[in-house]
């Protein structure tokens, strides 16, 4: 049975063919399978991610509350509206009010100075050679005397 007309080749590939369909199908549900499982996977590392920042911020938000449950115990006290008034220049009645406040530098020097009286003309003359002496030096001891 020999005829003229040569065999088909099997070199040439028919993507329609049976078998190779069949493949093709196979492969798309399998990139298709890979696809949806690697966007699940991203997601739940990206919710993962975000619970345990929502998890951090609940915890110091439960810190805060704590410590300002504390201090709303403490400035209800008696002992703190007491000292907060007193902050605001209440005193009670009949109480007698002491301000205690630092001295600077030039206060410190003057109390140094008026230790003994006869000290005193000294230590003003060397705090007018610190400011420069002249008109300006002795204005400013002046003033100083006024206050002190």
């Amino acid at each position: 049975m020999s005829t003229s007309e040569p065999k088909a080749s099997r070199a040439k590939v028919h993507l329609a063919a049976p078998d190779r369909l069949i493949w093709l199908v196979v492969g798309a549900i399998v990139l298709w399978g890979v696809w949806a499982f690697g966007s699940e996977l991203v997601l739940n590392l990206r919710l993962n991610h975000e619970v345990q920042t929502l998890r951090d911020g609940n915890a110091q938000l439960a810190a805060s509350n704590e410590q300002t449950k504390k201090e709303l115990a403490i400035g209800g006290s008696p002992g703190a509206m007491e000292e907060a008034a007193r902050k605001s220049g209440f005193a009670r009645p009949g109480e007698q009010v002491y301000v205690i406040v630092k001295p600077s530098d030039s206060a410190a020097a003057a109390v140094v100075g008026s230790a003994s009286p006869a000290a005193a003309p000294s230590a003003r003359q060397s705090v007018s050679k610190q400011d420069g002496g002249g008109v300006i030096g002795r204005i400013e001891n002046w003033w100083r005397s006024l206050w002190h």
